[in-house]
């Protein structure tokens, strides 16, 4: 079973030398259906693996989303970068993105806390090159911005992986899980120090100041997977420290920055002038909240699970209904874009189903995840954190569809032409399976 991980993992870093070849759209293209069909495969037999590899009933889910959005991501860019043709530019896009999936894949499966914390490096150093692909000012800057910052908060976590290295005398994630070690300040300083580290990719205030201009100055597809898959990888590094280093006051530091991440995002939403900016302040109150529903584990984890899936399709949505208004927009300004339900339909549906989604609304996945979250919470007595987190919702809730709403209902416009089917096509679809998240972990036993 070890051959279905490594293939999971060296099939996009093969096929990034595509570069070199003619059908290199092809082969992007065929790189990320055959990661969706092994990932797929894992998630159908339960595959668990705690060898070389570690794959359990957790990581099945963080794989699938990986692997969707990559799928989802690669069709929507060759659309939405025709314009670069057959340049040098597009191959070595498509490239980066094969090894930006490559080593979120490695990070998720590999077992061993040194080896993950290089394999989210990796994907550091991917990122931030698909950043800056476009060569603009702007995104330059973000990308700078992107690099220090995170750099240095994974320097932090090198240091957690430092001190659990000396005080367990071993790196074995599985072999930590089953010999919970004892609780000691060495093992809180791992926690905290993991928490500073990981909390800068997640993008956990007051860590978070990178993540507005990254997000909003990639191109959409790119956003689209920093968003949905990347930040959860990174919760996944962090919450595999949080299982061999828990303790009650390591869960209430745990929650506090959830809440406190939650609270500012809700606080920053309503001002939003440009919606990309808009879609990744949103990104942050769902990352908290994910946070939270692993820190409280039992129904909450659950509503996690669940949170996590859905919000990496509707934020995947969202970013390519972003792309395909700027595209022809021009614009990233909320002010800017008027009489979209008249001049782009199609877009205008799929840019509601995602913003409805992201924010929780029923009968979305994310409804869902949110009330398992809260049960989990109250149920625990954390009764302060539910208000404050409820109120952030409803904040949050009602400025990113007031914003949208706007774009859509105000203003009249002529109709022009979509942008190419295959974006429309891929926005549609990765919010219609929102929808259908909550009846898939019916089906899958889940809930």
């Amino acid at each position: 079973m070890n051959l279905v991980i490594l293939f999971l993992i060296a099939i996009p870093a093969v096929f990034s030398l595509g570069y070199f070849a003619r059908q290199f759209k092809h082969m992007a293209v065929l790189s990320a259906s055959l990661t969706v069909v092994l990932s797929l495969y894992i998630m159908v037999t339960q595959l668990d693996l705690s060898g070389d590899f570690l794959v359990d009933y957790l990581s099945r889910y963080f794989i699938i989303a990986i692997s969707s959005i990559y799928l989802l991501s690669v069709v929507f860019g060759l659309g939405y970068h025709h314009k670069m043709g057959e340049s040098r530019n597009m191959r070595l896009h498509l490239s980066l993105m094969d090894l930006f999936a490559s080593s979120m894949l490695f990070s998720m499966t590999v077992n061993n806390f040194g080896l993950l914390w290089f394999g989210i490096e990796a994907t550091t150093v991917s990122s931030t090159l698909l950043l800056v692909i476009e060569r603009e000012p702007l995104k330059i800057e973000a990308a700078w911005r992107y690099v220090i910052i995170v750099s240095a908060g994974l320097t932090i976590s090198l240091l957690s992986v430092l001190v659990m290295y000396y005080d367990f005398n071993n790196l074995t994630i599985s072999y930590l899980l089953i010999h919970h070690p004892a609780y000691s300040e060495l093992t809180a300083i791992a926690a905290g120090t993991a928490l500073i580290g990981y909390g800068t990719k997640i993008g956990l205030f007051p860590m978070h100041t990178w993540l507005p201009d990254a997000h909003s100055e990639a191109p959409s597809e790119i956003s689209a997977m920093f968003s949905g898959v990347l930040l959860p990888v990174a919760i996944y590094a962090l919450y595999r420290v949080y299982e061999v280093t828990a303790s009650p006051s390591i869960t209430d530091l745990f929650i506090f920055f959830g809440v406190v991440t939650i609270l500012f995002s809700a606080i920053m939403l309503p001002s939003q002038r440009f919606y990309k900016r808009m879609f990744a302040y949103s990104t942050m109150e769902n990352m908290g909240l994910i946070l939270i529903g692993f820190t409280i584990g039992g129904i909450a984890l659950t509503g996690a699970l669940i949170l996590l899936v859905t919000h990496a399709f509707g934020k995947g949505a969202a970013f390519y209904s972003s792309g395909n208004i700027l595209e022809n927009y021009e614009s990233k300004k909320i002010s800017d874009v008027t009489g979209l339900r008249e001049r782009m339909p199609y877009t205008s549906v799929s840019l509601i189903l995602s913003s409805l989604a992201v924010t929780g609304a029923p009968p979305f996945g994310t409804f869902l995840g949110e009330f398992l979250i809260l049960t989990g919470l109250y149920l625990n007595g954390y009764f302060l954190p539910v208000g404050l987190i409820v109120a952030s919702l409803l904040i949050a809730f009602g400025s990113v569809n007031f914003h949208v709403s706007r774009m859509v209902f105000s203003g009249h416009e002529e109709p022009v032409s979509e942008s190419s089917r295959s974006q429309v096509a891929v926005a549609l679809s990765a919010s219609a399976i929102t929808l259908l998240i909550p009846f898939l972990f019916l089906a899958y036993g889940v809930i």
